[in-house]
């Protein structure tokens, strides 16, 4: 499954343009200090889902913007992020985690019921026509990681 990552650099890009320090940031977002920020804009580690929508409202910028995701076409692991959830939290009525997590890995099979797609969009506040399209995104993704360690 491939895991879109925080940009380290577009982080610290944006949070200079918004002209805040780290500590500003780490305040802004209810942390205890500015170490968190610091080592998320270091590349050593990078954020829960649950901060990218916080980090992108802070700064003034999208949170697909802070991911390392195209986002004119991002595979369904970075709406889910820049949505701010985790995988265990993609269930809901009609929709399974294990159901959503298949989808998200981008292995080939059956095409996901409209229901699915439709429970999908909901969760992640976006239409279903983007979630088809990140469903074709995550598995392409998949048949080219799959292809390279052949």
């Amino acid at each position: 499954m491939v895991r879109p990552l925080l940009r380290s650099d577009r982080l610290l890009e944006a949070r200079k343009a918004a002209g805040m320090t780290r500590e500003d940031l780490a305040r802004t977002l209810g942390l205890s200090g500015p170490a968190r920020v610091r080592v998320w804009e270091l590349g050593l580690e990078r954020p829960r889902p649950r901060f990218v929508p916080r980090l992108a409202a802070a700064l003034g910028v999208e949170p697909l913007h802070l991911l390392d995701a195209d986002p004119q076409d991002p595979s369904l692991a970075a709406l889910r992020v820049a949505a701010g959830l985790a995988t265990n939290e993609m269930g809901a009525p009609g929709l399974s985690v294990m159901t959503y997590a298949r989808l998200e890995d981008g292995r080939p099979g059956t095409e996901p019921s409209p229901g699915v797609v439709i429970a999908v969009a909901e969760v992640l506040g976006v239409a279903a026509t983007r979630v088809e399209a990140a469903i074709r995104r995550s598995r392409s993704d998949h048949a080219a990681l799959a292809s390279t360690s052949d």
